[in-house]
């Protein structure tokens, strides 16, 4: 299985943070080059959307190629994900925001790694006009039926909370896998709405359904 369609869901924006926040619109190689974005190895999804904090674009990209540790394997063995927030300044240069960086290097078995670009979200849970990015994505480093490596994470500029874990292996007879931690912020009261949030994005993507 690899997660990397091209799709993307807005959830709510309400309130004030409604008027101060626009719907994200797919953008493509050409107009992240024209604005001197760095797209390493292959673009996965690109979005454009302007906050209380300015004009914003959202590059996931995903490279590959052999393992380091066996540079003329001729083998897929290592899997770099990148997301990336690129914010306009007030003299027009796009400047990096955050990232969410991730290498899966997996030399001799089986691999993969890709984002879940269609439960890719933009929310503004707290109502303060700034979007909050989720990011959810798999990696799988095995030499059999085991559970792919699953994180969710949400970056909304310094903030960033995550669920991990991995994901579930459905059978027709059984289910196993799919055990999670959450960072201790999400367990905090205030952060109540942001863990009800990951937790629903969590459940769109554990089950890696095998029936």
């Amino acid at each position: 299985m690899r997660p990397i369609a091209l799709a993307v869901s807005l959830l709510a924006i309400g309130g004030g943070a409604a008027r101060a926040a626009s719907t994200p619109v797919p953008v493509d190689q050409h107009y992240l080059a024209a604005r001197r974005i760095d797209v390493p190895g292959t673009l996965v999804l690109g979005r454009a959307y302007t906050d209380r904090d300015g004009e914003h674009l959202l590059v996931l990209t995903r490279k590959t190629g052999p393992s380091p540790s066996a540079p003329s394997s001729g083998r897929t063995e290592n899997y770099a994900l990148l997301a990336a927030l690129h914010t306009r300044g007030a003299d027009g240069a796009w400047r990096q925001s955050w990232t969410i960086r991730d290498i899966n290097d997996c030399p001799g078995l089986d691999s993969d790694a890709g984002f879940f670009a269609n439960e890719v979200t933009f929310t503004d849970i707290d109502k303060d006009g700034r979007v909050e990015v989720t990011v959810p994505y798999r990696m799988f480093c095995g030499g059999g039926i085991e559970p792919a490596t699953l994180k969710v994470i949400l970056r909304q500029g310094e903030r960033k909370l995550a669920i991990r874990g991995q994901q579930a292996i459905r059978f027709p007879r059984q289910t196993f896998g799919g055990e999670q931690t959450h960072d201790a912020a999400l367990l905090a009261p205030r952060n109540a709405a942001f863990k009800r949030h990951l937790d629903a994005v969590w459940k769109k993507v554990v089950i890696d359904d095998r029936r």
